[in-house]
C-alpha cells in the first residue's frame, strides 16, 4: 500500500504533478578504475559507456509523504533479466545520511558517512531500499515503506518513487524543503549493472514542490 495521500502520484501523468518543476541533471559514467572487481576493471577498460547522459528529476511533497520522479530517454528498453547475459534498465535516488559535504557520492558513502538509496529495476514491481558504507557494501532492507511505479512510453522511462519521508529528514518534509540527493541510471542494452552506471558526480539540491491534495 502506498503512503497516504500520494497514491495518485505514482501515475506519472497525474495532473497533481503540476507543482513539481522539472530539472535536468547531467550524468557521467562511473570510473572503471574505481570498481572493486578486478575482472570488471580489466573487461571494461576502454569500452564505451554512458548511454544515458541526462535524467529529468521532479520532486513533490504533501501531507503523508513525498514523491520523486525520474524521466530519461531510452529508445530500446531492456525490460527484464531473462538470460545470464541480459541486463535490465534501472535507476536510483541516493541520499547522504549525514552531512553531504563529507559524504562521498562517487564511492556510495564511506564507513563513517553512509548513504541511503531507493532503487528500481525493470522487470520488478517493488522498489528496493538500500544502505551503503562504500563501494561493494550495498545492503537491502527486508522491509520498508518505499513504493514505485514505472512505465516506458514514447522512448522514455518514467519512474516514480513514493515514501513517507526522505533520509535524513525523516517523515514528510514540507513543500519547499530541499535535501541533497544523487541520481543514477543503468542501461541494460549497454550491459550496465552493479557499479557500472551513469550517475550525478556531485550532490544535487532536491527541492520538494507543493502538490495538490488528492488520493
Amino acid at each position: 500500500m502506498s503512503p497516504p495521500g500520494i497514491t495518485a502520484l505514482l501515475e506519472s501523468g497525474s495532473h497533481e504533478w503540476g507543482g513539481a518543476a522539472p530539472r535536468a541533471v547531467a550524468l557521467v559514467p562511473t570510473p572503471v578504475e574505481s570498481q572493486p572487481s578486478v575482472y570488471v576493471r580489466v573487461a571494461w577498460a576502454g569500452r564505451t559507456r554512458g548511454d544515458v547522459g541526462e535524467v529529468t528529476v521532479r520532486a513533490g511533497a504533501r501531507a503523508g509523504g513525498v514523491v520523486v520522479r525520474l524521466d530519461w530517454e531510452v529508445p530500446l528498453p531492456a525490460r527484464r533479466i531473462d538470460d545470464w547475459n541480459a541486463y535490465a534498465d534501472a535507476c536510483a535516488v541516493l541520499f547522504p545520511e549525514g552531512d553531504a559535504a563529507v559524504t562521498p557520492i562517487d564511492t556510495m558513502g564511506s564507513p563513517e558517512h553512509p548513504v541511503h538509496g531507493w532503487y528500481w529495476r525493470a522487470g520488478t514491481d517493488d522498489a528496493f531500499s538500500l544502505t551503503a558504507h562504500g563501494l561493494g557494501t550495498v545492503e537491502r532492507a527486508a522491509d520498508h515503506p518505499v513504493r514505485v511505479a514505472a512505465r516506458w512510453s514514447g522512448g522514455r522511462w518514467t519512474v516514480v518513487f513514493a515514501a513517507p519521508g526522505v533520509p535524513p529528514v525523516g517523515e514528510g518534509p514540507g513543500a519547499g524543503v530541499a535535501v541533497p540527493a544523487g541520481f543514477a541510471v543503468w542501461s541494460g542494452v549497454a550491459e550496465e549493472r552493479a557499479g557500472l552506471k551513469s550517475y550525478s558526480p556531485e550532490w544535487q539540491s532536491l527541492a520538494f514542490g507543493a502538490l495538490e491534495d488528492g488520493a
